[in-house]
């Protein structure tokens, strides 16, 4: 009963979004043509490249070993083995969603049990550099400064949200020797490019259906009851319209939160909340490659863990320097 209450559910959301485009084709082409444009200018430069190198990396088993030289620091804090250091090391340079991919390769090959993977997925995703330092930091910030803190929070939240979750177990996993070779994948550059588009074209398709489904609530004013409630507790709507941007848009939230009429402070503890949770384009991105790992439950919960630590953190910081 609850999965037909469920499939019931999402069959009429889908049926609302498909009668929503046909009544205004024009302005959801609008929208999907903006959304390809940032996936071409943006996504797909900056996370190509990533998606090759990282994927030629985890074929060549070099990375294993290099990773046994953090075993002790990954077990003691996670009970995880060496190799999530690299994907934690990739994820903090690379940025969404290149944590969630490595994972979903690691535990595809046999590198990672499932346990293991959920554990890692909870100190793995992270944004990038690029994108903190540059986009928001500089660009939106105009803020070298407010950058830095903001990505010293997210990553050290991070770490500490991989604590808490460290305990995390399945039940009937097949046992794995983390410390002998295991079966390598085949080492072929036109399989890593083929694999790495693949998927970077599905992120594209996720992004596209995250801005018409956005547009469609903003079109049928479903953002009001969060609204009213913001109201209702002393939250402005310049704020809680940047709340919930973010809420679904990690880009959009954190342009939003940057122009908002108060303090350099406040505005950079509210930007290093959008940026830890990732937003609900980020997620569907991230539950692309880890479907077979967790559900959308757990992914969203330790984003919320995430971000708690990282705004506490930024909080912090922002009182020790501003």
């Amino acid at each position: 009963m609850a999965l037909a209450k469920k499939n019931l559910i999402l069959s009429v959301f889908i049926l609302t979004c498909l009668v929503a485009i046909i009544l205004s084709p024009q302005k959801y082409i609008l929208v999907s043509s903006y959304a390809i444009e940032i996936w071409a200018k943006i996504l797909l430069p900056s996370l190509l490249p990533f998606f090759i190198f990282t994927k030629l990396l985890t074929s060549l088993g070099y990375v294993k070993k290099v990773s046994n030289s953090f075993k002790n620091i990954t077990y003691r804090l996670y009970k995880c083995p060496p190799i999530t250091s690299y994907v934690f090391l990739m994820s903090i340079l690379t940025g969404y969603p290149v944590g969630s991919k490595l994972v979903a390769d690691l535990y595809m090959n046999g590198s990672l049990k499932k346990s293991d993977a959920k554990k890692c997925i909870t100190f793995t995703s992270n944004s990038g550099p690029m994108f903190i330092l540059g986009s928001v930091g500089i660009g939106m910030l105009a803020s070298k400064t407010c950058g830095y803190i903001i990505y010293i929070s997210h990553i050290t939240g991070a770490l500490i949200n991989g604590i808490i979750y460290r305990n995390l177990k399945s039940k009937n996993e097949e046992k794995i020797n983390y410390f002998k070779p295991q079966n390598e994948e085949n080492i072929s550059l036109s399989n890593g490019v083929m694999d790495s588009i693949f998927s970077i074209l599905m992120i594209g398709g996720v992004v596209v259906i995250a801005f018409i489904i956005i547009e469609i609530f903003v079109n049928l004013n479903l953002f009001y009851p969060f609204v009213w409630i913001f109201e209702k507790i002393g939250i402005n709507q310049e704020i809680s319209n940047a709340v919930i941007g973010g809420f679904f848009e990690i880009t959009k939230g954190c342009l939003l939160s940057s122009k908002l009429n108060l303090s350099v402070y406040v505005k950079t503890i509210i930007t290093c909340g959008v940026i830890s949770f990732g937003g609900v384009s980020t997620t569907l991105q991230a539950m692309a490659f880890l479907k077979d790992i967790c559900g959308y439950k757990f992914f969203i919960l330790q984003k919320i863990t995430h971000m708690i630590f990282s705004v506490i953190i930024c909080a912090i910081l922002g009182l020790l320097v501003f």
